[in-house]
């Protein structure tokens, strides 16, 4: 029988349950990643377990979200997570290494694995054709500890992507018009799976966005195929050896289709108060703006970092405007560095902030 993706991925990671939709089931675990916001308390209720060194292929501990250092508690919880990291073999993260899920998906993310962490936007791995789901500090505990993950089958909806992004418009407007199809409600148990002749033109940053905020969606997860712009981007990064060429079977059937043209989109914006309350910027021109901030894990990857040092690179932004700019990873910040980017950001008046989720989180 012809399976999605979603499924190929479940069913070679089984453990108990009948793949039914609506029917619990039990995955293994390959991999997990928490931060310091959750991760405290995982890792307590980790060692409440006794059960010594981690048994995953790979769990990471980052620090990129209590970053600010107003008082001893933020430092205290992270001089825990690295010496409790040492203890149970887990790889640390130091702060300044970057946002958990862009050096996640630069280091660590493979293709048909399976990725718990224990923040809504672990999803964003499925941007290299991964099976990345979001779940609460103790899931995440008992997967370190070997035990399965126990979820509720999901039925699949198939987004249909064809045609190509025209200039200006980005990955983000193909999930913000996604957003204005399946809104923020109604779509828990499901996963939003990507396929169509589009999916080829689309960078493995480019899809780690749309898989990114399909946690607005609701979603279980969202995943692309894992293709020749998959092994272009880890050969990038230096992991060739984890490339594996992943797809939904020829003919497989979708609980529901959603058929996306990209050469019909443009630059859509979500506005206050949700994130599917989508408008065209062209509705939105010439409205005041006081703040711009750029970042979040959601687009800090170097490709979206070098599209706004080309655009301010000889120019300055407004007196009244506050701009600040939170690169991705240590890596995206330090290319941009190297190539001169950074210099041009900073001419224009940005305020480089950390690479974390300072903004993202309202801190």
């Amino acid at each position: 029988m012809e399976q999605t993706l979603t499924y190929k991925i479940l069913n070679n990671h089984l453990v108990e349950g009948v793949l039914a939709p609506g029917k619990e089931i039990a995955i293994r675990i390959d991999q997990t990643l928490t931060q310091d916001a959750t991760g405290t308390t995982a890792f307590l209720l980790y060692e409440s377990m006794g059960a010594g060194t981690v048994k995953t292929d790979l769990s990471v501990s980052y620090i990129d979200h209590n970053m600010s250092q107003f008082g001893p508690e933020n430092h205290n919880d992270h001089l825990y997570l690295q010496t409790v990291s040492g203890k149970f073999g887990v790889c640390h993260s130091r702060p300044g290494n970057g946002i958990c899920h862009q050096v996640q998906l630069e280091r660590f993310a493979k293709p048909a694995a399976t990725l718990l962490g224990s923040d809504s936007h672990t999803p964003t791995a499925g941007g290299i054709g991964m099976l990345a789901i979001g779940a609460g500090g103790l899931d995440v505990a008992v997967a370190m500890a070997a035990g399965p993950f126990y979820l509720t089958c999901p039925k699949v909806v198939g987004i249909k992507l064809t045609g190509r992004l025209k200039d200006w418009v980005a990955a983000k407007d193909v999930i913000l018009k996604l957003l204005s199809i399946l809104t923020t409600k109604g779509n828990v148990g499901w996963v939003a799976e990507y396929f169509g002749n589009a999916v080829k033109t689309l960078s493995v940053p480019q899809r780690a966005t749309i898989t990114n905020m399909g946690a607005e969606l609701g979603v279980t997860t969202s995943i692309f195929p894992s293709d020749s712009q998959t092994e272009k981007f880890l050969n990038a990064q230096g992991r060739a050896g984890d490339y594996k060429p992943l797809a939904a079977d020829p003919g497989a059937k979708y609980d529901r289709v959603v058929e996306i043209n990209l050469s019909d989109l443009e630059p859509l914006a979500a506005c206050p108060s949700s994130p599917d309350n989508i408008k065209p910027i062209s509705q939105l021109a010439g409205k005041k703006i006081g703040q711009v901030l750029i970042g979040s894990c959601t687009n800090s990857s170097y490709t979206d970092l070098m599209m706004v040092a080309k655009t301010l690179k000889g120019k300055t932004i407004d007196k009244m405007v506050e701009f600040g700019i939170a690169p991705g990873s240590k890596q995206v910040l330090t290319m941009l560095a190297e190539n001169g980017a950074l210099a041009d950001l900073i001419a224009a008046g940005a305020r480089i902030l950390e690479s974390g989720c300072g903004p993202c989180i309202g801190q």
